[in-house]
């Protein structure tokens, strides 16, 4: 499976599990930004798996759909060492907010060779922000057109 098919799963998955799906919730919109932070310290320090099991209360997708998710990325990262070199870091590159409900924080992971975006889309319950999909793939060419 390519990067951008583990895309477009991710994407897919998120959405057919947000039916039926319990997420904690984010109560602001000044938390989405240190949320999404945290995330990404987890991916660039310890690994995608950190970078989950920050996620995994807020994400509107159930376990399972999760759990498949992070396989299929851990497999795609088997090859992120020759392809792209070692990650380095990550840089919050912009957001964009779409009336009261959507919110969507773009941020690269910045390896030796690439940037690597990563998208995070929240929406606001009656109960607060979850985060409704997020995705990653190696098309940073895509952010420009985005922002």
């Amino acid at each position: 499976m390519t990067i951008r098919l583990l895309a477009a799963a991710l994407a897919v998955a998120a959405l057919m599990g947000a039916i039926g799906a319990r997420a904690d919730t984010l109560k602001t919109d000044a938390d989405l930004r240190p949320f999404a932070d945290r995330v990404m310290q987890g991916v660039a320090g310890a690994g995608v798996s950190a970078g989950i099991a920050v996620m995994r209360p807020y994400v509107v997708m159930p376990e399972v759909e999760l759990q498949k998710a992070l396989l299929v990325m851990q497999s795609q990262r088997e090859a992120y060492p020759d392809r792209f070199g070692k990650t380095i870091g990550f840089e919050f590159i912009g957001q964009k907010k779409l009336g009261e409900s959507l919110v969507r924080l773009a941020y690269i992971e910045k390896t030796e060779r690439r940037a690597l975006p990563w998208l995070f889309h929240f929406y606001r319950t009656r109960n607060g922000w979850v985060l409704e999909s997020f995705m990653c793939n190696d098309q940073a060419s895509q952010l420009f057109i985005m922002q």
